[in-house]
Parts: structure tokens; C-alpha cells; sequence
């Protein structure tokens, strides 16, 4: 599975949630990072990424706490499962296997974009295991996002659309993620992202992510959220606004929200020395007991 080309990486096997009572648990791979000491900080990536995109930040967090990212089910180096929907709910409770399977008993944790949805459907039904949430540019499908993904979303031309979303897609879609072209759409990063999602497996993993993912649930229960919850949004980004942003802060009874200035979707990548600082001051670096 290619997986011995990441060396810092590791594999633990899960068993996701089938909804198909006759057919057997499917075992996958989960491809993670695990890096650093103090309180656990678990990095939640968007859909068709991988822990890639927290390459500006994971060896700075892993100085201050026991940093965990992997990649979600379908993409990155993880396995392709087939029985499995790619909804909110199976992504949600793959993270949760995941965590048992490492031996995490609670965390704290980022979650990116539509990356939020899956962090916030665990935090919501097991508070107990949670301890602070940052969300970037959090949210699901909006009309804003560019003709690429919406087709990917369409029950009609979604099929096509996976076929055919090839290096020049992923090198459109990353142009309107930077407010700063000079940053991420550079040769070497859109080569980095194509190269998990180019599989016929990974398409599909992609197709079906978009087309299922239907945030109504956690967002309708946003009011329920017991945690301190950080919303950090790019103040250039084209597409979550402001008013978007800011609805989920409103529904969050103990949500701080900040703009990032000059930066777009991919705010973590852009400004990184920002998203850090606004980290480490939400999230109490505890270190640990040395004997």
C-alpha cells in the first residue's frame, strides 16, 4: 500500500461501522503521525486531503503536545474501504475506533472545513472525550465552491466528474484556497495532493464524500456543544463567509471566533505562524510530569 514511503507514519487496523447487518465488519488502515508529548491534539483533515496539510504545523504543535494526525478512511495512505458510505456519521465514528485503537481516552482537537462536521458529530456524542475544539473554516458544500466539486457533489455527473478530476482540477480548487498564489499553487504542492486522490479507489472515496456529506444533523445540534470551541476563519477566504462563519459561533454557547487577515480556505497553510499562536493560546500547553 505504499504505506513505508511516509517513515514518521504509522498503520493501525479499524473495523468501521457497516450499516449492512449481513455483511461482515470491513478491517481498514488507518495512516497516522503521532509526534511529541503533553496533552493529545488530534488534526482532522478536509476531504480529498491528508495529513499533508498540516505540514506547516504539526512538528511546532508536536513541541508543545502529543500531536495525532491521520488520514481518514479513503484518502491519504489510509485503505479504501468499499463497504462504507463516507458520511459525516462513518467518518465520525472511524475517528472514534481510531482513538480506542491508539489508546486515547480524551484530546483536544482541530478539525478543518468539512473536516469540522466529522469532529464535531464525535465531540457531540462523546463530550466526555473532548477537550478544546478549534474548527477552521468550518462547514459543508456551498454555492460558492468552484464547478470541480460541485460536480463531484452531483448525483447526475458525479461519476464523470471523478474521472476526470485530474492535475488540473486539484491546481484549480488550491487557486482559490490562497489569497497569496505564491504559496500554495506551486508545482510540488499540487503534485502532493493529486498524487492520494489519483487512484480509481481514492475518486470514489471522493465522489461519495461530497455527495453524503449532509451537515443538517450536527449543525441542528450545535446548541448541545459543552466544550470551548475556537472558530478561526481566513478573512479572504471565497467560500465561507463571515455571516456563515458566524452562525455557527452564535449556535456554540462557549465559541471565541477570529479572523485571520490576508489569508484564504487554507488558512493553516497560509499563515501558519498565525493559527499556531491563536492555538497555543486557546489550548493550555500542559507539560508533562518529568520524574
Amino acid at each position: 500500500e505504499g504505506l513505508e514511503e511516509e517513515p514518521a507514519g504509522e498503520n493501525v487496523e479499524q473495523e468501521p461501522h457497516s450499516e449492512v447487518e449481513e455483511q461482515a465488519f470491513e478491517t481498514v488502515r488507518i495512516h497516522y503521525m503521532d509526534e511529541g508529548n503533553g496533552e493529545p491534539l488530534v488534526l482532522v483533515h478536509s476531504i480529498g486531503q491528508s495529513i499533508y496539510t498540516w505540514r506547516s504545523l504539526y512538528y511546532s504543535l508536536a513541541q508543545n503536545y502529543r500531536v495525532i494526525a491521520l488520514d481518514l478512511p479513503g484518502f491519504g495512505y489510509s485503505s479504501r474501504p468499499t463497504e462504507y458510505s463516507y458520511t459525516i456519521e462513518d467518518q465520525s465514528r472511524a475517528l472514534e475506533l481510531f482513538l480506542d485503537a491508539i489508546g486515547i481516552e480524551s484530546a483536544h482537537f482541530v478539525g478543518f472545513s468539512m473536516g469540522s462536521g466529522y469532529v464535531m458529530d464525535f465531540c457531540l456524542r462523546h463530550p466526555e472525550r473532548v477537550g478544546r475544539v478549534v474548527l477552521l473554516a468550518p462547514g459543508g458544500m456551498v454555492p460558492e465552491m468552484p464547478l470541480p466539486i460541485k460536480l463531484l457533489d452531483s448525483s447526475l455527473f458525479g461519476p464523470i466528474a471523478s474521472i476526470i478530476f485530474g492535475m488540473r482540477s486539484v491546481e484549480s480548487v488550491l487557486s482559490e484556497c490562497f489569497f497569496d498564489q505564491t504559496v500554495g499553487v506551486k508545482p510540488d504542492v499540487i503534485e502532493e495532493y493529486y498524487k492520494t486522490i489519483c487512484d480509481s479507489a481514492a475518486r470514489r472515496a471522493l465522489r461519495f464524500s461530497f455527495h453524503n456529506y449532509d451537515d443538517e444533523n450536527w449543525l441542528a445540534r450545535l446548541r448541545a456543544t459543552e466544550m470551548p470551541v475556537l472558530i478561526l476563519l481566513g478573512a479572504e477566504d471565497k467560500w465561507r463567509t463571515p455571516e456563515q462563519a458566524e452562525l455557527i459561533h452564535a449556535a456554540i454557547p462557549n465559541a471565541g471566533y477570529s479572523l485571520v487577515r490576508n489569508a484564504g480556505h487554507l488558512l493553516h497553510e497560509e499563515k501558519p505562524d498565525k493559527v499556531m499562536a491563536a492555538l497555543l493560546e486557546f489550548i493550555p500547553v500542559i507539560s508533562p510530569d518529568v520524574e
